[in-house]
């Protein structure tokens, strides 16, 4: 535990403040997701927003939900698992963004209250990039994302994965 708290420290010693004209961000986006294994569907939508603020230059925290619409696992000899089709999440969110002028890689992880078949506490760990065309406050961004419970580890998994694309801007 110290050496992590350590890497915090060391992170925000690195990456001054920005500058009070950008403290925040929200981002939309769209694409696709679905869960993995020998026996799953065809996937569907996942739709994804948050907003952050901005901790230093690299570092943002904030607010995280989506809504994923993942087709039922089909098992052999027809029988269908019992999961409902939708997920909703909301939780937080933090994220390291690399510097940059129009090209930023960025990693993500999060956490919060996912329902499914049931209501659990779940993470999400990811990363993409961002394009910010002619040094706008306005970016493009590509991301992807795994989504798993940790409330009931010893379970089985309803864990599942998204690829989404959208839109962002800074203010």
């Amino acid at each position: 535990m110290p050496g992590v708290i350590m890497s915090i420290l060391v992170l925000f010693a690195a990456n001054p403040r920005v500058a009070p004209d950008r403290m925040s961000t929200f981002t939309f986006s769209g694409g696709y997701g679905n869960r993995t294994g020998s026996n799953v569907g065809s996937g569907s939508i996942a739709l994804r927003t948050n907003l952050v603020a901005h901790l230093s230059r690299s570092l943002e925290a904030g607010l995280d939900g989506g809504f994923y619409y993942i087709e039922q696992e089909q098992y052999p000899g027809g029988e269908e698992y019992p999961l409902k089709q939708s997920i909703i999440h909301a939780g937080i969110i933090g994220r390291y963004l690399s510097q940059g002028s129009k090209w930023r890689i960025f990693l993500e992880i999060g956490s919060g209250y996912y329902s499914w078949n049931q209501n659990f506490l779940g993470y999400s760990a990811g990363g993409g990039m961002r394009y910010y065309p002619g040094g706008s406050n306005q970016f493009y961004f590509l991301e992807g994302k795994w989504h798993d419970n940790i409330q009931h580890l010893c379970e089985p998994s309803p864990g599942f994965y998204s690829i989404t694309a959208g839109l962002g801007s800074s203010w």
